[in-house]
């Protein structure tokens, strides 16, 4: 009986995970939004201009919508709402976009596949695994009806796969005890056919030296290989070490203890996804081989052989690390080992996940520090833009600046604890507005915030320095900072710095500092506040005279009779509107103020926090209503300001309706006079328009 294809296998497995999908998306969003379902849905799945993906319809019925979803928009809904709707963590959400995006090229590779000919063998069991992982968060039980798929796929070998292409060396068949000893300088290409190093029907292709080949895979004895130290996912963390212990401390252990350091480092950096790669390898197998260069270097395939190492440990049968073996130097073929391992693991698929900060730094050690690569090249072999490839080496160089000026120079792994790369990212183009004098400063006043500890939100700290310039009102921002850093360097330019525990303990030392750092973007955002609210009633005047100028007069002759007699209502009201600013503007709010007579008709106006003092230049006031009796409205419109003791206005003016249902809250912007102890709220009717109040409450003052 002939094999089923490949390209049935994993059809199969979209199918099933398709119905998984569709019907938990569906009773998600039916749950969450009743009726609304739909709408919700094509909201999630359209692009940022609003565009929906084709062939989606705008109604019909459930049954007719539900179908409507084919996989590739149900695996993009899920990555779009997983964390809300399924429980996904934060941490888990990177692991769960990758297999997202893997499914999504590697079916559209499937249908570029239709009619030329099957898939490759190791693409459909990565595909399928794939299915199988992203199934398991939703439906455990057809996650294994995926899984069995997958094993069947392994189990079967297509051979079309396996005996196709060229074989780099030599096969030795028989099997023999070798005489390998643990730590030793060894060529596994020697050892094959050994129980250290055996061969497998199975091949994997691999580009090197622009030359792609494919390569018997060889199930290979754990003690007989070892971590690749200039992996860019662990450089941090090798930094680390040899700043504790010394330059050459690791290159002085023997093996096997390089090893458990390194693994160590491997697990420590994301303790989740090694737990969830060690059970699936436990459950399915090392669903994809490693690259091993010949003298035991896993050039690919940390994270696995981190995996197998600490399943070892738990059983007494060997366990082997499948993988290619490629009989080069990384001495004399370092450049394209680098190349190898930046197409593997950041190539088309994007399938690791690395920290920011590890991967900055290995693109600026093997561009700018070791000038292993050009930008060019690294860019191609991380099948990335050159310019993507400059933004993360200028993002790197801004660390760098960081650490130099915390007197850590070059300790990357400080600039991972203090998990400023987001940071950093966010801030580029706002230098980029700056002139060169203001873009130093910037960095300085950033620098000066990390190191105090002084940013509880790097987001936010970010968004308001994008405000302060966007509104013009940097400068004096700026100015306030530059006496903050004089201080600030008066004490730590003679501090002696070791370790990050010194920056931590300079800063916990100099909290006065932090706040004034603190308060320092407080004042400077209630001033930029400040001057947006004084600009705002000149550009809402010129506004009102274009909008106004923009009538076409001929339009009134046109007009009926009780269409003229509205419009007239409106104009009234307009100059009565311009009548009381202009009073304003004349100082008609500094007279006294004078009770009103009560208009009998509407309830009265209640004040909740009239018995609590002013502590910030940004108030909210909470207004109620009651009626004296049955026949009063159930509403008021009113409007309320601040005025100081002299009865000069000193906040914005509020309008609002107030109900004897509910409270609402007006909030109120107050000039910053911090010789003010009282002031008071003047409550008058909306269409009063004299300096008649219905009520005058007062404020103690404590800025």
């Amino acid at each position: 009986m002939a094999l089923r294809v490949n390209q049935n296998y994993v059809n199969d497995g979209f199918a099933i995970l398709q119905e998984v999908l569709v019907n938990a998306e569906e009773e998600a969003f039916k749950d969450r939004y009743g009726s609304n379902w739909w709408n919700r849905i094509l909201e999630k799945l359209s692009d940022k201009y609003g565009n929906l993906p084709y062939k989606l319809p705008q109604s019909g019925t459930d049954e007719q919508l539900r179908k409507s979803i084919d996989i590739s928009n149900s695996i993009i809904l899920f990555e779009r709402t997983c964390r809300d709707f399924f429980g996904i963590s934060d941490n888990e959400f990177p692991t769960v976009s990758n297999y997202t995006h893997e499914l999504i090229n590697n079916r559209n590779k499937i249908i570029g596949h239709i009619g030329i000919g099957d898939i490759d063998q190791q693409d459909a069991e990565r595909t399928l695994d794939s299915m199988t992982r992203l199934c398991d968060y939703v439906d455990r039980d057809e996650a294994d009806r995926i899984r069995q798929i997958y094993l069947e796929v392994r189990n079967n070998v297509n051979q079309s796969i396996t005996d196709s292409g060229p074989v780099p060396v030599e096969i030795r068949r028989n099997l023999e005890k070798s005489n390998f000893t643990v730590g030793k300088k060894v060529n596994l290409m020697e050892l094959v056919g050994t129980d250290v190093v055996q061969p497998t029907t199975l091949k994997t292709k691999v580009t090197f030296a622009g030359e792609t080949k494919s390569y018997t895979v060889y199930k290979v004895k754990l003690d007989a290989l070892y971590y690749n130290d200039q992996n860019d996912r662990i450089a941090t963390w090798i930094d680390r070490y040899s700043s504790e212990h010394g330059a050459d401390a690791l290159k002085n252990l023997n093996q096997e203890q390089r090893n458990e350091i390194i693994e160590n480092f491997i697990f420590e950096s994301n303790p989740e996804a090694i737990r969830k790669t060690q059970s699936n390898i436990l459950l399915t197998e090392q669903r994809v081989p490693g690259v091993t260069l010949s003298d035991g270097r896993i050039v690919d395939g940390n994270r696995r052989f981190t995996c197998l190492r600490r399943i070892q440990r738990d059983t007494a049968e060997p366990v082997y690390f499948e993988t290619a073996i490629m009989d080069v130097d990384i001495e004399t073929d370092k450049k394209q080992i680098k190349m190898l391992e930046l197409a593997i693991q950041h190539g088309e698929e994007k399938k690791v996940d690395y920290d920011l900060i590890d991967y900055a730094l290995g693109t600026y050690r093997d561009i700018e520090l070791e000038k292993t690569l050009t930008v060019d090249e690294y860019a191609k072999s991380a099948n990335e833009s050159v310019a993507e490839v400059k933004k993360r080496i200028e993002i790197a160089k801004v660390i760098a600046e960081f650490l130099q000026y915390i007197k850590l120079p070059m300790q990357f792994f400080v600039a991972r604890e203090y998990q400023v790369y987001s940071l950093f990212y966010e801030m580029m183009p706002v230098l980029n507005k700056l002139d060169p004098k203001e873009k130093e400063l910037l960095k300085t006043i950033t620098f000066n915030n990390i190191l105090l500890h002084a940013l509880l939100d790097q987001r936010q700290f970010i968004r308001d320095i994008k405000i302060l310039i966007k509104k013009n009102s940097y400068k004096e921002y700026f100015n306030e900072q530059v006496d903050i850093n004089t201080l600030i360097h008066e004490k730590f330019d003679g501090r002696a710095i070791t370790n990050k525990d010194d920056v931590d303990a300079f800063a916990n030392e100099n909290e006065i500092i932090r706040e004034k750092l603190k308060k320092s973007m407080e004042a400077a955002l209630q001033l930029s506040r400040r001057k947006q609210l004084k600009s705002q009633p000149m550009d809402n005047v010129s506004k009102s005279i274009s909008t106004l100028a923009d009538i076409d007069e001929h339009v009134f002759e046109k007009m009926n009779d009780a269409e003229k007699e509205e419009l007239r209502g409106k104009l009234n009201s307009l100059s009565n509107v311009v009548n009381e600013y202009k009073g304003m503007v004349s100082g008609m709010v500094a007279e006294k103020p004078k009770l009103a007579i009560s208009n009998p008709d509407i309830p009265l106006v209640v004040c909740r926090n009239s018995k609590t003092s002013i502590t910030s230049t940004s108030v909210e006031i909470s207004f109620g209503a009651v009626k004296e009796c049955a026949e009063q409205e159930d509403t008021c419109i009113i409007k309320a300001y601040f005025v100081d003791e002299e009865y000069r206005k000193i906040s914005n003016i509020s309008r609002c309706e107030v109900k004897t249902t509910q409270d609402t809250v007006c909030d109120f912007i107050l000039d910053n006079h911090n010789e003010i102890k009282k002031v008071f709220l003047l409550i008058q009717s909306d269409t009063n328009v004299t300096n008649e109040v219905l009520r005058i409450i007062p404020f103690n003052v404590q800025l």
